[in-house]
């Protein structure tokens, strides 16, 4: 971390284009689905599993991604999470089929899971009082805002309709680019640790099969039936991953997930009794 360095309105602006790239244009693929299935010629069940991939795949790998920024550099996370950005959009603007529609979309979610704990810990790191509550309204702003149901319906609907679906894609590969040379000035920023960084593979591989099997267990259970053996195979693969993860991820010093934060009163939100 560079030593005195103030966050700017360019830093702001820069970190608000990467969080748009995802709450504004990669989820307004849900407004322009039917435009989507009737260009590609896609069936409906891989048109929803193309839609939810994004967010799948950002809610999988945030925490990893987190701790990633926070050991490697932030900024460093972050322009990755920009060039996925780029990377996923460009698949979708090139596709034909579903292959390039599904590829992009789960980069999409990696780019996400990228841009937004390590922006959002940039702010952190490079603004203070007052100053730091502007820089994260505006933070919000991009994501609540952007990802808010009339925006992205306005946004997406108004690309689509002048530009056709993929043009919303186009714009963010602008915006994230945008972003990219407005963070250019912005210095690196990482936990400050004597300690050589390993990565807890073990623990992501497993959190990666468990939220994967519950997603699958959620949205086909009832098609699958509730008491056939893959329901029951999925249930029995949640179980298990959940106590591997948490044996797992007990005591370790390079846990994906410090599970001593749910012994925290603040965290976890719930006052302990105390005897009389």
């Amino acid at each position: 971390m560079k030593m005195g360095y103030k966050g700017t309105d360019r830093m702001i602006a820069g970190i608000v284009f990467g969080v748009i790239t995802f709450w504004l244009f990669a989820q307004a693929i849900v407004n322009v689905g039917p435009a989507v299935q009737a260009d590609l010629g896609i069936p409906l069940d891989t048109l929803n599993i193309a839609v939810s991939l994004t967010a799948l795949f950002s809610g999988l790998f945030i925490v990893a991604a987190g701790g990633l920024a926070d050991k490697t550099g932030r900024k460093k996370i972050a322009y990755l999470g920009f060039v996925l950005s780029i990377i996923g959009s460009s698949c979708l603007v090139l596709s034909q089929g579903a292959v390039l529609l599904i590829a992009g979309r789960i980069i999409q979610g990696l780019s996400a899971a990228c841009i937004m704990p390590s922006t959002i810990a940039l702010m952190n790191a490079y603004f203070e009082g007052k100053a730091r509550q502007r820089a994260l309204s505006f933070w919000s702003i991009g994501s609540r805002g952007g990802g808010g149901i009339a925006s992205f319906a306005f946004a997406g609907g108004a690309i689509a309709s002048s530009f056709g679906w993929r043009g919303i894609f186009v714009f963010s590969i602008i915006f994230a680019a945008l972003g990219m040379i407005l963070l250019w000035a912005t210095p690196e920023s990482k936990r400050d640790s004597d300690e050589p960084f390993h990565f807890d593979f073990a623990g992501l591989s497993i959190f990666i099969v468990t939220m994967v099997a519950l997603n699958i267990f959620i949205n086909f259970g009832a098609a699958f039936g509730w008491t056939s053996g893959r329901t029951l195979g999925l249930l029995a693969t949640i179980l298990i991953g959940f106590a591997a993860f948490v044996k797992v991820e007990r005591n370790k010093h390079n846990a994906l997930l410090d599970l001593k934060l749910f012994r925290s009163k603040p965290y976890a939100g719930v006052p302990r009794r105390t005897s009389s």
